[in-house]
């Protein structure tokens, strides 16, 4: 998977996937979990959207940087894309307090996520942009490295 387009096209898809088995296991079913995840709105597309470029960039950095020396990106890719699994999963917990309707501190804490959910996947995308625009500019920067280590060498 050394191809930046299929590698972050495959974390978008895996990113959909596991939201809707977190969902479908929170209703019981499939179908049902299916139904809560598209009921996020524009968020079902944008959280695996950015997903997928940030770890799509990321893997083009790792591509570049790999045999040259120059240090990698790892850590942030990695940082901003747990963020947005993160976000998404806070975004579906609520709905594990249909399963255990007993503790009190999962109604709270599903209450606050149902009340806040839009700000929580919002906070989580703008880590994701943010996370995608430093490896931009590490791509940027270490092209540019690249480049003028390739015209002394020559």
């Amino acid at each position: 998977m050394r191809n930046p387009f299929v590698f972050g096209a495959g974390i978008g898809i895996l990113v959909v996937l596991f939201n809707i088995s977190i969902a479908s296991l929170a209703e019981g079913s499939i179908g049902k979990g299916y139904q809560v995840f598209l009921t996020n709105g524009i968020f079902v597309y944008l959280i695996p959207l950015a997903v997928g470029v940030q770890m799509g960039l990321f893997r083009y950095h790792r591509n570049l940087i790999s045999g040259h020396g120059v240090s990698g990106s790892e850590k942030m890719g990695m940082a901003g894309s747990a963020t947005s699994s993160l976000t998404m999963v806070a975004c579906c917990l609520h709905h594990v307090s249909d399963l255990l309707p007993t503790v009190g501190l999962i109604l709270a804490a599903s209450s606050f996520l149902i009340q806040y959910k839009d700000a929580i996947i919002i906070i989580g995308l703008l880590a994701n942009v943010a996370g995608s625009a430093y490896i931009a500019r590490a791509i940027l920067k270490d092209r540019s490295i690249i480049a003028r280590a390739g015209k002394i060498t020559v």
